[in-house]
């Protein structure tokens, strides 16, 4: 009962965050509550999906699994210490969550910077295991332009290292938002009668092979060599090319300063089947099997986009992500449902288990869905699919 009321209370003082954190200091995007009031259907809709679910106060998700084995899974020590500062941190001093689905992380507050760390270990679902995680990086100058809406950094400092720091950010809600694929809702809430259409960006208006961009704007990996994180180095997403803009959906970010971002198999320079170093050693499937169809498969999760790009399905011009995803239903429109699209264009031996096999690691022997469909899929490993939905604690 006492650990349940120090989660609670430190869920409350977690919200007032939260909000803090939710102001547009350009007063472009409204957030997704304020999206709600006319679409009602597609708010519902988008709330259950795990857009809606990356980043969330600690009472709200956290795993049971993980608060009860918090110390121990048995085996392997659990979190204990912050990856910037490595300083000592318990249950009760975690602020949010990432993920669910898969794995969860865990956010404390960095006290030298104001931002947000990861502890040390994240927590595997499928496994029931702890394991090490040793991004270094504040969360928010590291992840916040997929894991917020309306990220923006606010001040740089150019002489900080090498290349610079993110020294100030804002974002005006966390996790992917209403605005995060439709651009930001102040001008549509203004504007009144034909007129408003107009000032808002509908994906399934844009051309197919856009309409897949403002999904591949976060389903990419990349390593940012012109934005550097609070600590000096290299991001893992791509802000806007001008301090204090915002990506806006529909917005061409492959032509973002592409001398200083390295995106494999998104800039032509930057090929699939090329072996990188970094964070982004592995990327993609380079062994003989792959090579045999010509088609490097993603070896890493939240890279579905540079995956996509090597299928026919998209090189074809004929299907998008939309085609097969919906990130929320609509009036007349429910949500579509993935495993079922294949048979719309092929027969029943075409399923999403034979041509999207697990290959795109996660978490210790978890995977993703490769987005490639070679005609000559290898054999996957384990993926969501393998485990019951998500339990939280309460």
């Amino acid at each position: 009962m006492k650990k349940m009321m120090t989660l609670m209370l430190a869920g409350c003082v977690t919200l007032l965050a939260a909000q803090a954190f939710a102001a547009d200091p350009k007063k472009e995007f409204v957030g997704s509550d304020t999206c709600k009031k006319c679409h009602a259907v597609e708010y519902k809709s988008w709330k259950e999906t795990y857009h809606s679910k990356m980043v969330r106060p600690k009472k709200e998700a956290i795993l049971k699994e993980a608060v009860e084995r918090w110390a121990t899974d048995g085996t392997n020590e659990g979190p204990t210490t912050s990856n910037v500062t490595k300083s000592k941190f318990s249950l009760d001093d975690v602020q949010y969550v990432v993920g669910s689905r898969w794995k969860q992380r865990y956010l404390v507050k960095n006290e030298q910077t104001g931002g947000l760390q990861f502890l040390n270990k994240q927590f595997n679902r499928y496994t029931g295991k702890w394991e090490n995680y040793g991004n270094a990086n504040d969360w928010n100058t590291n992840c916040g332009t997929c894991h917020t809406t309306g990220y923006r950094i606010m001040e740089y400092d150019e002489k900080f290292g090498k290349h610079g720091r993110t020294v100030k950010d804002s974002y005006s809600e966390m996790n992917v938002g209403c605005e995060a694929c439709h651009g930001p809702g102040a001008k549509h809430i203004a504007a009144k009668g034909k007129d408003r259409k107009k000032t808002i960006f509908n994906p399934a208006n844009a051309d197919i092979k856009a309409q897949s961009k403002v999904c591949g704007y976060c389903h990419i990996r990349v390593e940012n060599e012109k934005f550097m994180t609070a600590q000096g180095k290299p991001r893992e997403d791509l802000p806007a090319p001008k301090v204090g803009d915002s990506y806006k959906a529909g917005d061409d970010w492959t032509t973002w300063y592409p001398q200083q971002a390295i995106i494999p198999g998104v800039h032509a320079d930057q090929p699939a089947n090329k072996e990188y170093a970094g964070d982004l050693k592995g990327l993609f499937k380079l062994d003989d099997h792959a090579k045999a169809n010509g088609i490097y498969e993603e070896a890493k999760h939240h890279q579905q986009y540079q995956g996509f790009l090597q299928s026919k399905h998209y090189q074809s011009g004929t299907v998008s992500c939309i085609t097969c995803h919906s990130p929320h239903a609509g009036k007349g429109k429910i949500k579509k449902v993935q495993k079922d699209a294949c048979i719309k264009c092929h027969d029943k031996s075409v399923t999403v288990e034979k041509y999207m096999p697990n290959t795109g690691q996660t978490a210790g022997n978890l995977f993703v869905r490769s987005h490639t469909f070679p005609k000559n899929p290898r054999k996957g490993g384990a993926g969501a699919g393998d485990m019951a939905p998500p339990n939280y604690y309460e």
